[in-house]
């Protein structure tokens, strides 16, 4: 794993949660650049797929500050990292990874989880995520027959996704986080030229024409 992408207090808060999580995976940007190492990231969010008690949850672990509570939903702050407790019914597909004694989900179920974010808020990291992992592990067509596999069944306008793929005005908003991997491929501009030249390519993988 690549750990350079977490301070050294984020990985702190990890390992005192670990007796407390084992139940959830941590997954998103920083579950991804664990595995990639391509940006810093320091907010911990973990999953459960088993709808859980929020105040059990609050009553295990030690909070600087509490967010936001609903249920299955917890958003936190610990020792000064943004942490996150989460209900998501999508099961993972593949095995999760295991790390400082938590569950980390595989970049393959990671992946797939991005698009879907794209499609409903494309953040700058989302993008620079996705584009992360087709540069460095997986191709176009790869990603999207993971992302089909992942979410076979459920009511997501693919039509929608495609079109979410080189739309970046939410997306250029946002300052840029800090990119740890080096070269003019990895210039916010070349991100969006790569979408925007390989959209075709995500139109047929995604089965938008035979």
């Amino acid at each position: 794993m690549f750990e350079k992408i977490l301070s050294g207090a984020a990985i702190e808060v990890v390992e005192s949660l670990s007796p407390h999580v084992e139940s959830f995976y941590l997954s998103g940007g920083t579950g991804l650049g664990l595995q990639l190492g391509h940006r810093r990231s320091d907010d911990l969010d973990f999953f459960s797929d088993e709808l859980f008690n929020t105040d059990a949850i609050l009553s295990t672990i030690s909070t600087d500050k509490i967010f936001f509570t609903a249920a299955g939903t917890v958003h936190c702050e610990i020792q000064g990292i943004r942490v996150s407790f989460l209900y998501y019914a999508v099961p993972l597909i593949h095995p999760t990874l295991f790390w400082h004694g938590i569950r980390v989900a595989h970049c393959k179920d990671i992946v797939s989880e991005k698009i879907k974010t794209i499609s409903q808020r494309g953040s700058k990291k989302d993008f620079i995520d996705l584009y992360a992992v087709l540069k460095m592990r997986y191709s176009v067509q790869e990603v999207c027959d993971l992302f089909k596999k992942r979410f076979k069944g459920s009511d997501i306008n693919f039509y929608h996704v495609l079109k979410s793929l080189t739309f970046f005005e939410d997306a250029e908003q946002e300052p840029p986080p800090l990119i740890l991997s080096h070269g003019e491929d990895w210039k916010w501009v070349n991100i969006k030229v790569f979408f925007i030249d390989n959209i075709s390519l995500f139109e047929h993988e995604l089965g938008m024409y035979s």
